[in-house]
């Protein structure tokens, strides 16, 4: 990232991160309820008391797994595509640092699903079109952060207070995070 956008645009993007992933993490674990083990959904029987072998129960709790969680996510990434023409307008040198480009892309950023790396270049186009250091600040730091459609393929395994709440926290992240690179830099 340093090499593209700048070592000034890594450093930032460290130290916000930093902020993000363990200022979220530590409060998502603070509103969580700790819950009995036995209660969790990936534990169904205790050792002993089934007769299937080891390698039956890991291939029934794959079917399982892919009969939940890829469905939902092609479905959601073809949305999210058709839709991405909305969630990511048309920038030109208007869009600047608007505080509702800020937020639009904050929400949108944590919405939606990218490969790893992909936002870097992402940002540094948009910029060339004219995009605002806030807009590609917020969207640095909420593009590669969550999706819906990792937060919907650990569904099952968290409550789902606590995934709003690190969907909000990301998106607030990245607005805060827009508005001090709109004075940084």
């Amino acid at each position: 990232m340093g090499f593209v956008l700048s070592w000034e645009w890594a450093l930032f993007r460290i130290v916000a991160g930093l902020i993000m992933v363990f200022g979220i993490a530590t409060f998502a674990n603070k509103l969580t309820i700790r819950q009995d083990e036995s209660k969790s959904p990936f534990i169904e029987n205790s050792f002993g008391q089934n007769d299937r072998s080891l390698f039956i129960n890991w291939i029934s709790a794959l079917k399982r797994l892919i009969i939940d969680t890829i469905p939902a996510y092609v479905i959601v990434v073809l949305l999210l595509g058709a839709l991405r023409a909305w969630l990511f307008p048309a920038v030109g040198p208007d869009v600047g640092n608007s505080i509702i480009v800020i937020i639009g892309l904050a929400i949108a950023g944590t919405l939606f699903a990218i490969p790893t790396a992909a936002e870097i270049p992402i940002v540094q186009t948009l910029m060339s079109f004219g995009l605002g250091v806030g807009p590609a600040a917020t969207l640095l730091m909420t593009l590669p952060a969550v999706s819906l459609p990792s937060l919907l393929i650990v569904k099952r395994a968290f409550p789902k207070r606590i995934l709003v709440f690190v969907a909000v926290g990301v998106a607030i992240v990245g607005i805060v995070s827009g508005i001090v690179a709109g004075y940084i830099f």
